[in-house]
């Protein structure tokens, strides 16, 4: 779970995705978190848009939240950051996922998928999404 009070949802404490980043272009991990707030950031303000992708996924319409790197602390004291997150609410209806994006020549590795398919599991999230170059 992130941190924060009990009774909160987890993404109390994370940040949310911006169009423009404040983050560096030098290497492939700031290109992916800066493609990475962008693209949630878009489905966010562009509610078409965001509502067109996550209907794959199986959410119904709502509000888009979106957010970038959530924090998440393991059972083993450590934490897990994936790129994103997004949650939609409509009511008391809410669908959540994590959100993991590779650039580049960057390829997806199955232990970290595997790794937050868990996490999502573990905090009660509805899925993963996975962008990437891979087929």
């Amino acid at each position: 779970m992130a941190a924060g009070r009990r009774d909160d949802p987890p993404e109390a404490g994370w940040h949310r995705a911006r169009l423009i980043p404040s983050i560096g272009i030098k290497g492939s991990r700031e290109q992916e978190q800066r493609a990475t707030s962008s693209l949630l950031a878009v489905m966010g303000a562009v509610p078409e848009f965001g509502r067109a992708i996550l209907a794959v996924l199986g959410a119904r319409s709502g509000t888009i939240a979106t957010y970038t790197e959530p924090r998440f602390e393991t059972e083993r004291g450590g934490t897990k950051r994936p790129d994103g997150a997004i949650v939609v609410t409509r009511g008391k209806y809410r669908w959540s996922c994590l959100v993991e994006v590779k650039t580049g020549g960057n390829s997806l590795r199955p232990d970290q998928i595997e790794s937050y398919l868990d996490l999502a599991r573990a905090s009660s999230l509805d899925g993963l999404l996975t962008i990437s170059n891979d087929i």
